[in-house]
Protein backbone atom coordinates (compact mmCIF):
# COMPACT_ATOMS: atom_id res chain seq x y z
CA UNK A 1 0.00 0.00 0.00
CA UNK A 2 2.87 2.34 0.74
CA UNK A 3 4.13 1.85 -2.82
CA UNK A 4 0.82 3.24 -4.21
CA UNK A 5 0.76 6.39 -2.00
CA UNK A 6 3.97 7.97 -3.38
CA UNK A 7 2.86 7.95 -7.05
CA UNK A 8 -0.57 9.28 -6.06
CA UNK A 9 0.98 12.17 -4.03
CA UNK A 10 3.34 12.99 -6.92
CA UNK A 11 0.43 13.02 -9.39
CA UNK A 12 -1.69 15.22 -7.08
CA UNK A 13 1.22 17.66 -6.62
CA UNK A 14 1.76 17.85 -10.39
CA UNK A 15 -1.96 18.55 -10.96
CA UNK A 16 -2.02 21.30 -8.31
CA UNK A 17 1.08 22.99 -9.75
CA UNK A 18 -0.29 22.80 -13.29
CA UNK A 19 -3.69 24.19 -12.25
CA UNK A 20 -2.02 26.97 -10.27
CA UNK A 21 0.01 27.97 -13.29
CA UNK A 22 -3.06 28.09 -15.47
CA UNK A 23 -2.61 24.64 -16.99
CA UNK A 24 -1.91 24.41 -20.69
CA UNK A 25 -3.31 27.93 -21.25
CA UNK A 26 -0.70 29.64 -19.05
CA UNK A 27 1.58 32.10 -20.88
CA UNK A 28 5.17 31.14 -21.41
CA UNK A 29 7.64 32.64 -18.98
CA UNK A 30 9.41 35.55 -20.66
CA UNK A 31 6.65 36.06 -23.27
CA UNK A 32 6.28 39.71 -24.31
CA UNK A 33 3.51 41.86 -25.69
CA UNK A 34 4.03 43.27 -29.17
CA UNK A 35 6.53 46.13 -29.17
CA UNK A 36 5.19 49.65 -29.65
CA UNK A 37 6.43 51.52 -32.72
CA UNK A 38 9.38 53.82 -32.13
CA UNK A 39 8.68 57.56 -31.87
CA UNK A 40 9.25 59.40 -35.16
CA UNK A 41 10.45 63.02 -35.44
CA UNK A 42 7.74 65.58 -36.18
CA UNK A 43 8.92 67.38 -39.33
CA UNK A 44 6.59 70.38 -39.32
CA UNK A 45 8.17 73.82 -39.85
CA UNK A 46 6.57 75.01 -36.57
CA UNK A 47 8.02 72.09 -34.51
CA UNK A 48 11.40 71.74 -32.81
CA UNK A 49 12.66 68.65 -30.92
CA UNK A 50 9.27 66.88 -30.96
CA UNK A 51 8.48 63.27 -31.86
CA UNK A 52 5.26 61.30 -32.25
CA UNK A 53 4.47 57.67 -31.51
CA UNK A 54 1.28 56.30 -33.08
CA UNK A 55 -0.15 53.84 -30.57
CA UNK A 56 -3.35 53.04 -32.45
CA UNK A 57 -5.79 54.21 -35.08
CA UNK A 58 -9.04 53.02 -36.60
CA UNK A 59 -11.88 54.05 -38.89
CA UNK A 60 -14.98 53.67 -36.72
CA UNK A 61 -18.15 52.93 -38.67
CA UNK A 62 -20.16 55.26 -36.45
CA UNK A 63 -18.01 58.30 -37.32
CA UNK A 64 -18.07 58.72 -41.10
CA UNK A 65 -15.05 60.46 -42.64
CA UNK A 66 -13.22 60.50 -39.31
CA UNK A 67 -10.34 58.48 -37.91
CA UNK A 68 -9.91 57.52 -34.26
CA UNK A 69 -6.31 58.07 -33.10
CA UNK A 70 -4.16 57.41 -30.06
CA UNK A 71 -0.77 59.12 -30.23
CA UNK A 72 1.99 59.92 -27.76
CA UNK A 73 3.70 63.27 -28.46
CA UNK A 74 7.12 63.65 -26.86
CA UNK A 75 8.54 67.13 -26.41
CA UNK A 76 12.29 66.84 -25.81
CA UNK A 77 13.99 69.36 -23.51
CA UNK A 78 13.35 72.73 -25.15
CA UNK A 79 10.96 71.07 -27.62
CA UNK A 80 7.99 73.01 -28.89
CA UNK A 81 5.27 73.29 -31.51
CA UNK A 82 4.45 76.88 -32.48
CA UNK A 83 0.95 78.02 -33.33
CA UNK A 84 -0.92 74.99 -34.68
CA UNK A 85 -4.26 73.23 -34.77
CA UNK A 86 -5.73 69.74 -35.12
CA UNK A 87 -8.52 68.77 -37.57
CA UNK A 88 -10.98 67.30 -35.11
CA UNK A 89 -11.60 66.79 -31.42
CA UNK A 90 -8.81 65.49 -29.19
CA UNK A 91 -8.43 64.73 -25.51
CA UNK A 92 -4.86 65.54 -24.45
CA UNK A 93 -3.45 64.18 -21.18
CA UNK A 94 0.00 64.97 -19.82
CA UNK A 95 1.70 61.64 -19.14
CA UNK A 96 5.06 62.88 -17.83
CA UNK A 97 7.15 66.04 -17.55
CA UNK A 98 5.74 69.56 -17.58
CA UNK A 99 3.98 71.07 -20.59
CA UNK A 100 3.48 74.75 -21.30
CA UNK A 101 0.21 75.26 -23.22
CA UNK A 102 -1.00 78.58 -24.63
CA UNK A 103 -4.31 79.17 -26.35
CA UNK A 104 -3.51 81.79 -29.00
CA UNK A 105 -7.05 82.75 -30.02
CA UNK A 106 -10.23 83.39 -28.11
CA UNK A 107 -12.08 80.11 -28.51
CA UNK A 108 -15.43 81.73 -27.67
CA UNK A 109 -14.93 84.43 -30.34
CA UNK A 110 -14.14 81.72 -32.90
CA UNK A 111 -17.46 80.01 -32.14
CA UNK A 112 -15.73 77.04 -30.48
CA UNK A 113 -16.83 77.66 -26.91
CA UNK A 114 -14.52 77.98 -23.95
CA UNK A 115 -11.51 75.80 -23.22
CA UNK A 116 -10.52 74.53 -19.79
CA UNK A 117 -7.77 72.42 -18.28
CA UNK A 118 -8.86 69.69 -15.92
CA UNK A 119 -6.31 69.53 -13.11
CA UNK A 120 -5.29 66.16 -11.68
CA UNK A 121 -6.85 65.53 -8.29
CA UNK A 122 -6.27 63.01 -5.49
CA UNK A 123 -8.19 59.74 -5.83
CA UNK A 124 -11.87 60.13 -5.10
CA UNK A 125 -11.81 63.91 -5.64
CA UNK A 126 -13.34 65.41 -8.78
CA UNK A 127 -10.90 67.07 -11.18
CA UNK A 128 -10.88 70.87 -10.95
CA UNK A 129 -11.62 72.82 -14.15
CA UNK A 130 -9.44 75.84 -14.85
CA UNK A 131 -10.44 78.13 -17.74
CA UNK A 132 -7.73 78.85 -20.30
CA UNK A 133 -7.33 82.49 -21.26
CA UNK A 134 -5.91 83.41 -24.67
CA UNK A 135 -2.27 84.48 -24.52
CA UNK A 136 -1.62 83.10 -21.02
CA UNK A 137 0.57 79.99 -20.75
CA UNK A 138 -0.80 77.25 -18.52
CA UNK A 139 1.71 74.92 -16.86
CA UNK A 140 0.39 71.36 -17.06
CA UNK A 141 1.64 68.47 -14.91
CA UNK A 142 1.11 64.70 -15.20
CA UNK A 143 -2.58 63.86 -14.93
CA UNK A 144 -3.75 67.27 -16.18
CA UNK A 145 -5.87 67.09 -19.34
CA UNK A 146 -7.99 69.14 -21.73
CA UNK A 147 -10.25 68.77 -24.76
CA UNK A 148 -9.11 70.56 -27.91
CA UNK A 149 -11.57 71.23 -30.75
CA UNK A 150 -9.58 72.96 -33.48
CA UNK A 151 -8.38 75.98 -31.48
CA UNK A 152 -5.02 77.49 -32.44
CA UNK A 153 -2.51 76.96 -29.65
CA UNK A 154 1.18 76.41 -28.83
CA UNK A 155 2.81 73.75 -26.67
CA UNK A 156 6.30 73.35 -25.26
CA UNK A 157 8.30 71.33 -22.79
CA UNK A 158 9.11 73.18 -19.57
CA UNK A 159 12.14 72.14 -17.57
CA UNK A 160 15.01 69.76 -18.24
CA UNK A 161 12.97 66.57 -18.72
CA UNK A 162 10.95 65.58 -21.80
CA UNK A 163 7.20 66.09 -21.62
CA UNK A 164 5.00 63.28 -22.96
CA UNK A 165 1.37 63.92 -23.90
CA UNK A 166 -1.21 61.31 -24.91
CA UNK A 167 -3.66 62.45 -27.60
CA UNK A 168 -6.83 60.52 -28.35
CA UNK A 169 -9.78 61.52 -30.45
CA UNK A 170 -11.42 61.82 -33.82
CA UNK A 171 -9.77 63.69 -36.68
CA UNK A 172 -10.80 64.23 -40.30
CA UNK A 173 -9.72 61.21 -42.34
CA UNK A 174 -6.84 61.99 -44.67
CA UNK A 175 -5.72 65.07 -42.73
CA UNK A 176 -2.46 65.29 -40.78
CA UNK A 177 -2.87 65.17 -37.00
CA UNK A 178 -1.16 68.55 -36.58
CA UNK A 179 -1.13 71.55 -38.92
CA UNK A 180 0.93 74.70 -38.43
CA UNK A 181 -1.27 77.80 -38.35
CA UNK A 182 -0.99 80.06 -41.38
CA UNK A 183 1.82 82.56 -40.98
CA UNK A 184 3.39 80.72 -38.04
CA UNK A 185 7.07 81.63 -37.82
CA UNK A 186 9.46 78.71 -37.56
CA UNK A 187 11.23 78.39 -34.19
Amino acid sequence: MRRNVLPIVALALALVLTAGAGGAAAPMIGARAAAQPAPQPVTLPCATNVSAQVLGNAAPGSAAEQSLVLVRIIFGPGGSIGAHTHPGTLVASVESGTLGFTLTEDAAAGGMGTMSVMRAAPAGTPAAAEPLLPGQEAELAPGDWFVETGMIHTARSLGEEPAAVLLSGLIETGQPLTQCAAGTPTP
